[in-house]
């Protein structure tokens, strides 16, 4: 293929992005949390449909379906229960975005040439890169849901690419729950926006197929796992239901989030298209449909006050591919491989990869709690209870790197041999410090 350099450029500028959490042991919080389940997983601590966290801290995780940590889990049974198995798993799944976001790009009229452009855009976006590497339900589940709406805009034998794409439906609603379920409107979208391509009839067809994908696989779940029945309640009681009820932000933060999110690939499409004279590729019908899914994706959000930005990670791949077919002629002119193109993508190329290799085993994030967990983490023993003052108990980053490291659960309610605590909370008379050179964090240990 002639513009490998461009994919070439594109990738390297991805793992530069990408560098401060791919080879580093830092984690987000709620990827901390869904490792940390799927390795008690991988481990035999809980089950598929009894996931487990800490003993203290969501000893019954109801909080997300649990197909995501069950596949990491998998992972982590054939390779071992090791923070780079993690980091290869979510590579795994960029490099899966990344091709369906390309395959989609095809199917929308852009050229496999010029599938560089798409990925370039999604890279500009800075969620993705942000959190390319931090173990969100996200990530898995857009996998599914692309795979589902490149199903449904197959041309040919819908009602079968239909029940396929209903199936995996079922597979992003069992990682995330009904987020995922955006691509369900799809067909109507189709219809509404080019009859004169889909018949009403075929629109129903495709929708039916679809559904009885999407709710046979469930259905017989229900009936045949006792467990999974009450997974699905606990979660729609203490996920979904409180979802709708708890004060946290305002509805329409999910809407802040999404400009401020697209706002850098917004702004080059902006140049090229005054620079460029107008549009390389005018929208479809088809293109308009997207769109309006995208916005499916997004609005329904406004539903919950539990708002955040990585919840838009799935509709991202369209974003970029929509726009890039704004800018596909222009761009295409203007940047053809080249020897010169080629030497500075590999350069681009071995700078990013040197910067990872630099970086390898370095904490990226929470420096100081990570240094300070390491030291500590000598002087307690694996699956130990921790007593900490309730301030830092619902430090939950301080739980996850505490229960990774060395599978400690934090109690803020009982007298257990050791206490971590920090200066700003005082120890009790019954504890003695352990001298170590930490700097924030101190180790105490019970005296008889």
């Amino acid at each position: 293929m002639k513009s490998w350099p461009q994919y070439v450029a594109v990738a390297a500028l991805f793992l530069m992005l990408v560098s401060g959490s791919l080879t580093t042991t830092g984690m987000f919080m709620d990827g901390l949390i869904y490792s940390n389940i799927a390795a008690n997983m991988a481990e035999g601590v809980g089950s598929f449909w009894h996931p487990v966290y800490t003993a203290t801290h969501h000893p019954d995780f109801y909080q997300h379906p649990p197909l995501a940590m069950g596949m990491l889990a998998l992972f982590y049974k054939l390779l071992g229960t090791h923070l780079w198995v993690t980091k290869l798993y979510m590579a795994l799944t960029m490099l899966l975005c990344a091709w369906l976001t390309v395959r989609l790009w095809m199917r929308l009229g852009g050229k496999r040439e010029n599938g560089w452009m798409p990925l370039l855009l999604w890279t500009l976006i800075p969620i993705v890169t942000h959190f390319a590497n931090q173990c969100l339900l996200e990530n898995t589940m857009v996998l599914f849901d692309l795979g589902a709406i490149l199903l449904l805009l197959r041309r040919n034998r819908k009602w079968l690419f239909g029940m396929w794409a209903g199936l995996l439906l079922a597979a992003a609603f069992l990682t995330k729950g009904f987020v995922g379920l955006f691509p369900l409107v799809l067909p109507l979208l189709l219809w509404l926006m080019d009859r004169k391509n889909m018949s009403f009839r075929v629109m129903l067809m495709q929708t039916i197929c679809m559904f009885a994908g999407l709710l046979l696989p469930l259905v017989a779940i229900a009936f045949a796992v006792p467990e999974a029945r009450v997974y699905f309640s606990n979660y729609i009681q203490h996920q979904v239901m409180a979802g709708w009820s708890q004060d946290e932000v305002h509805r329409w933060q999910i809407l802040v989030y999404f400009l401020r999110s697209t706002a850098i690939a917004l702004g080059v499409v902006l140049i090229v298209v005054v620079v460029g004279k107008g549009v390389g590729q005018k929208p479809t019908r088809e293109h308009w449909a997207m769109w309006v899914l995208v916005a499916c994706a997004v609005l329904p959000m406004m539903v919950s006050t539990r708002q955040r930005e990585f919840y838009l990670l799935t509709a991202m791949p369209m974003v970029a591919v929509l726009l890039a077919l704004l800018t596909e002629e222009p761009v295409a002119r203007w940047i053809k491989p080249t020897k010169v193109l080629t030497y500075i993508a590999l350069a681009l190329l071995l700078g990013a990869v040197t910067l990872n290799v630099v970086r390898f085993g370095s904490e990226g994030r929470d420096v100081q709690l990570q240094r300070d967990m390491k030291i500590i983490a000598t002087q307690l023993e694996r699956g130990e209870m921790v007593t900490v003052p309730t301030p830092l108990y619902f430090d939950y980053k301080l739980q996850g790197y505490y229960y990774r490291e060395c599978r400690v659960s934090l109690d803020d309610r009982g007298r257990h041999r050791h206490l971590l605590t920090t200066d700003a909370y005082q120890a009790d008379s019954c504890y003695r410090e352990v001298h170590l050179p930490t700097a924030k964090y101190h180790l105490y240990e019970m005296f008889y």
